[in-house]
């Protein structure tokens, strides 16, 4: 009897069939995101007078107590000849991304458990419940960059060609929220504490981003910390294109890549995860 040679295998690429299976089941069931991500709209304003004009008030309530407090009271500027106006700008531009990413981040860590009939009974795709919070920040995310487009040529600025760069811009930021979010859900699920624990993270990188304040106020022993911050870098590109008529930094094109590997590696934990986070459901 010959010695049986055993038969050689090749390793599938890690993660690409969960990618793929992903990527699929997004476009059959994408007039289900759409219509779930209306019904996120309207359930954030149910009950309320101003309606959908609450998704623009909350945020703009922070940039005017900001203003007033970093801009008025304390004259904090990001140019040492610009008057208040120059810092309400640059506030703005960096409070927008950040706000979005926040504000989707957050509502992601309670998704799953909110839609637990549609995991368990209708087998919706679980990947695609984190997006539609994602995608509801990008509608608030709109709004403001459309106001501070109108205050950037209402202030005689006027418009750049790099404005064409926004929807790198907008994209860099949907990969990061995304990835992080798809993390975030199935972590909440196992850890009941998470979502208390994301914010306080969250208000930690708030402050230690150059947002409310200018990079130059970062003392020069933790300016290293500005290189390794995805936030500065992504703060920066927005500021860049709209208020510095200049292209982003070479640094958020590393972001913009790196926030796409983020994005396919965190679609591979959750997909690997959410069967075991059914079962705490």
């Amino acid at each position: 009897i010959r010695e049986a040679r055993p038969i050689m295998r090749f390793p599938r690429p890690v993660g690409w069939l969960e990618t793929s299976r992903a990527l699929r089941e997004g476009w059959r069931f994408r007039r289900a995101v759409a219509q779930l991500t209306v019904r996120n709209l309207a359930q954030h304003t149910k009950g309320s007078v101003l309606g959908l004009g609450w998704l623009l008030l909350e945020p703009l309530f922070l940039f005017s107590v900001y203003t007033a407090v970093f801009g008025y009271l304390l004259k904090v500027r990001f140019d040492a000849d610009s008057g208040i106006g120059h810092f309400a700008l640059y506030l703005l531009a960096g409070l927008i991304p950040f706000d979005a990413f926040q504000q989707s981040v957050q509502r992601s860590t309670g998704v799953l458990t909110a839609n637990r009939p549609l995991l368990i009974h209708a087998r919706f795709p679980g990947n695609l419940l984190p997006l539609v919070e994602v995608l509801t920040g990008l509608v608030t995310e709109t709004i403001g960059l459309g106001l501070l487009g109108l205050a950037v040529l209402g202030w005689g600025q006027g418009a750049s060609v790099w404005w064409a760069l926004i929807p790198c811009l907008v994209l860099a930021r949907l990969l990061m929220t995304l990835g992080v979010a798809w993390i975030a859900s199935v972590l909440a699920v196992f850890v009941g504490d998470f979502p208390q624990l994301l914010r306080m993270v969250l208000t930690l990188c708030f402050f230690a981003t150059p947002i409310i304040y200018p990079p130059t106020l970062i003392p020069a022993k933790w300016k290293w910390l500005e290189a390794g911050n995805p936030f500065y870098w992504l703060v920066t590109g927005y500021r860049a294109v709209f208020l510095e008529g200049a292209p982003p930094p070479e640094g958020f094109w590393w972001l913009l890549g790196g926030s796409a590997l983020l994005a396919v590696l965190a679609l591979i934990f959750f997909e690997r995860a959410l069967n075991r986070a059914k079962d705490f459901l």
